[in-house]
């Protein structure tokens, strides 16, 4: 799987949380923990709304800013195509 497959999960009409489930645990090795899907939407949420330096705080107890956070779990294709 990758970017591609990532674009077609992201179009799909699955609920959201379904979709980053897909995504984390299917295109990335090793697979990312579901703990990380409301970080996932909350990033995308916040990168779309233009807070791209707002930091979270993650599962593993680290904090992140937004757009490292987009970059390293490959959320690209579930941003907005405006903010692109």
């Amino acid at each position: 799987m990758g970017y591609n497959t990532s674009v077609d999960i992201a179009e799909s009409n699955l609920p959201m949380d379904e979709k980053l489930s897909w995504h984390l645990q299917g295109n990335h090795y090793p697979p990312i923990s579901e703990e990380f899907i409301p970080v996932a939407e909350r990033a995308i949420r916040y990168h779309n709304e233009g807070r791209y330096e707002e930091f979270i705080d993650m599962p593993n107890g680290l904090t992140r800013r937004v757009d490292f956070i987009v970059e390293n779990l490959h959320l690209e294709p579930f941003l907005d195509k405006e903010e692109q």
